[in-house]
């Protein structure tokens, strides 16, 4: 039994398919791009205004050519496989936020900031891609550097995956998008010295427009990517009785016919381009009209969006360690648990905000950045289940030991560090002892493992070839070091 089907069954997978047919028969999604509307009308789409009608047939076809799994390539980072059975699973930590949690208050980040969550990342042991959010403050940047700037930060100082082609999208123009992330896609490859165009280097994320839409510039990136072969990822985020209807059934209905015609045109544009099917939506709090992404319906959204990847078999996009939480408290901690492991727990193969995530998206916590570690781990460890193999079993042990002997003799046995896994920051002391050498608490632990973090990140080595390409378009404050 897949872990969705705990959650919701395969018969009721099928009709939340069966009613997305319908919504793309007769409903339709709108796409406000001429350029989409020709591909479509020319495989026989029907076409109405902005507005496209996908029939099953063309759906079907879509679904019989788009791949199952694909290998990322890079020369920098080992090659890394997204789906299958077997597949790689990437991660990455919060990104975009605007705001910062900082001694329980919320400010809005800085440059500063931003460095400081690049390197965290960069040392983490859970996560392994990072990405450099956008400064806030690029009034010293020439455009240039407001476009590229970013970009090639990530490639100079990062030492892991970086499979992102993204630009800047503030600095961009509607004519500009198309030509700019083919150019982004190129400087990829140009930095892994990778000119294979048949091999897959990067995924470009884009966003439907809930309900049922796509404005321009997603698509341009879409036909931009889809020419260079390289994958798509589609991800919606509704907030149900806004931009979704009212039930989890009529959402996932309504954003996976969002996320299926956005894959019917990738594979119009260029059969066979890789896909990624992903959706982060949540529950809407009609108190204050505000999106809740720490909820147990956005727990049950991953595992339904699970569901249906694999009966599209489509490696997939969910989750992350979602809170809706403005400090890191009870309610940060227990809602990135509840996230976590749903994530964790329906396989999906690509996962962003998962750690440091606050505030619906929009607020990290470098402290529950370190304890969202910690939480993966446990999970981690949860789901790997119990072993009985002989060894397992310990008999000889039981034996040798025998009634009323112990078990602790010499140094701690690998079989032990194996099979338990201990969190380095959650309080498991005695109370008394505990009490006695100061009372520190998990937050107060986890701001002094921050500040060690961050005074250990070191820069990748980069080849001079490497550096020639990527100084010019950073920052000059940020040529030389971070």
């Amino acid at each position: 039994m897949k872990s969705y089907e705990k959650f919701i069954k395969k018969e009721d997978i099928l009709k939340i398919h069966q009613n997305t047919v319908q919504i793309l028969e007769k409903v339709g999604v709108i796409f406000e791009n001429e350029k989409a509307h020709e591909v479509f009308k020319k495989h026989g789409a029907r076409v109405d205004g902005n507005k496209v009608f996908i029939s099953e047939d063309l759906l079907n076809k879509a679904l019989d050519t788009v791949p199952t799994q694909f290998t990322l390539h890079a020369n920098t980072t080992p090659n890394v496989t997204i789906g299958g059975e077997n597949g790689d699973r990437i991660i990455l930590p919060n990104v975009s936020n605007i705001y910062i949690e900082d001694n329980g208050k919320i400010r809005k980040t800085t440059n500063a900031d931003n460095i400081n969550q690049f390197k965290m990342a960069a040392m983490s042991p859970v996560i392994n891609s990072i990405s450099l959010n956008q400064f806030p403050d690029c009034s010293r940047f020439t455009k240039k550097e407001k476009i590229w700037g970013t970009l090639a930060m990530n490639l100079k100082y990062s030492p892991k995956y970086h499979f992102s082609p993204s630009i800047n999208p503030r600095e961009v123009s509607k004519d500009e998008v198309f030509d700019l992330t083919r150019n982004s896609i190129q400087f990829l490859r140009d930095f892994e010295g990778i000119q294979d165009k048949e091999k897959v280097m990067s995924i470009s994320g884009i966003n439907a427009l809930s309900p049922l839409a796509y404005d321009h510039d997603p698509i341009e990136r879409l036909f931009a990517s889809c020419i260079e072969n390289q994958p798509v990822s589609v991800t919606p985020c509704a907030m149900p009785l806004l931009t979704a209807p009212a039930s989890l059934a009529g959402l996932m209905s309504t954003t996976n016919a969002e996320i299926l015609s956005g894959m019917v045109l990738s594979q119009l544009i260029k059969p066979g381009i890789p896909f990624l099917y992903g959706n982060v939506s949540g529950a809407t709090d009609m108190r204050t009209i505000q999106l809740s992404i720490g909820s147990s319906e956005a727990a049950l959204i991953c595992y339904i969006t699970a569901g249906l990847a694999d009966l599209y078999k489509l490696p997939f996009r969910a989750g992350g360690s979602l809170s809706d939480a403005k400090d890191m408290d009870s309610q940060a901690g227990a809602e990135a648990m509840m996230m976590i492991y749903a994530t964790l727990d329906c396989g999906a193969d690509y996962i962003m905000h998962m750690a440091g995530t606050m505030g619906t998206f929009n607020v990290v916590s470098f402290e529950k950045y370190i304890l969202d570690e910690e939480i993966i781990t446990m999970v981690n460890r949860q789901l790997k289940g119990v072993e009985c193999t002989e060894e397992k079993l310990c008999f000889d042990s039981i034996v040798k030991v025998g009634p009323r002997g112990t078990f602790l003799r010499g140094r701690t046995p690998q079989i032990y560090k194996d099979e338990f896994v201990m969190g380095k920051l959650f309080n498991k002391d005695d109370p008394n002892n505990w009490q006695s050498h100061g009372a520190m608490s998990v937050k107060e632990k986890a701001a002094i493992e921050v500040k060690k973090r961050i005074e250990n990140y070191e820069a990748p080595e980069r080849t001079k070839e490497q550096l020639d390409l990527l100084e010019p378009l950073i920052p000059a404050v940020y040529r030389q070091a971070i």
